[in-house]
């Protein structure tokens, strides 16, 4: 009998320990939400974009240094109340910056974030800047820290450097 109460003992406290640890890992993955999927916004056109992430808030030209926007200006728009900002380069989503995710750590594995498979960035600043290049196809990726180990933006550059 006694062996019994003990192995039902041992039984209750190993469910109640990893119990703790189903709940740490559910906050971990709810602070892993997915932001974008990135792909669904690279290479596209305006119209495209719009179906994605809405109309258009306001729109400037601009002529990004060694692009072809220096000699005909590009147009860069901005959606979800300037939390992405796209420069369409030859009329295609090329340079995307994600904006408004301070609350996020900025993290090793936080290329997941934008639908991609997890991987080691190719670089790791001083001041904790993330970067990833030739993921999945996309030139590069930067994850920009604000000091305080959280997210102040993420920049990428899908075809054009």
């Amino acid at each position: 009998m006694q062996k019994i109460i003990l192995a039902l003992v041992l039984l209750l406290l190993f469910n109640l320990s990893s119990c703790g640890n189903s709940n740490e890992k559910k906050i971990i993955e709810e602070q892993k939400e997915l932001i974008i999927s990135i792909k669904s916004l690279i290479g596209k056109n305006k119209i495209e974009i719009e179906k994605i992430l809405g109309k258009a808030e306001r729109t400037e030209k601009v002529k990004p240094s060694r692009t072809p926007c220096l000699e005909s200006p590009c147009d860069k728009s901005y959606y979800e109340s300037d939390k992405f900002e796209i420069v369409f380069i030859n009329n295609k989503a090329d340079w995307i910056t994600i904006n408004e995710v301070s609350n996020i750590d900025n993290e090793k594995d936080n290329i997941i974030l934008l639908g991609l498979v997890e991987s080691e960035p190719s670089y790791q600043g001083t001041d904790n800047t993330l970067r990833w290049k030739n993921i999945e196809n996309i030139k590069e990726i930067t994850f920009f820290d604000n000091g305080s180990g959280k997210i102040d933006y993420i920049y990428i550059k899908a075809e054009t450097e």
